[in-house]
C-alpha cells in the first residue's frame, strides 16, 4: 500500500483526512502534519519520522497545500533524499480521495499524476 502525508499550515490536514473518512470510512498510512509555529527543520524532521516507520518499498506521496511555502519545500527536502517519494502540491478533498481509493492499483508515478489531475478536476465554478 502506498503511503501519504498531508502538509498543511494549520489544522487542515488532520480535518481533511477525517472528512476523507467520513466518506470512505476508517483509512490507514495517511498522516496529517501541521506547519503551524514549527521552523522548515522540524518539519524536515516529522517528515523523516514518517517516511522510517512506514514501509516504503511502494513508495509514498507528501500532498502539501501550497506550493513555495515550508509544506511545499519541506516535502521537496525529503523526497530528494528517498526514490520512492512523490510530492503534488494543491491538496484538496477529491485529491485525498482519489488517493485513497487508487493506492493500492496504481504505481506511485502514475498515482501522483492521477491525484494531481482529479484535484484540479474537483475545482469548478457553477
Amino acid at each position: 500500500m502506498i503511503g501519504g502525508i498531508v502538509v498543511t499550515h494549520g489544522p487542515i490536514a488532520s480535518a481533511a483526512i477525517e472528512a476523507a473518512e467520513t466518506i470512505l470510512g476508517e483509512t490507514k498510512n495517511i498522516h496529517p502534519v501541521t506547519t503551524t509555529n514549527s521552523s522548515l527543520k522540524s518539519v524536515i524532521q516529522e517528515l523523516e519520522d514518517i517516511i522510517s516507520r512506514n514501509n516504503r518499498d511502494q513508495g509514498l506521496i507528501i500532498m502539501v497545500s501550497l506550493k513555495g511555502g515550508t509544506c511545499w519545500n519541506s516535502a521537496v527536502s525529503v523526497a530528494r533524499q528517498h526514490k520512492n517519494v512523490e510530492v503534488v502540491s494543491g491538496v484538496n478533498l477529491p485529491m485525498i480521495i482519489s488517493f485513497l481509493t487508487k493506492r493500492d492499483v496504481l504505481p506511485l508515478g502514475e498515482l501522483a499524476e492521477t491525484i494531481r489531475n482529479n484535484g484540479i478536476r474537483g475545482i469548478d465554478r457553477a
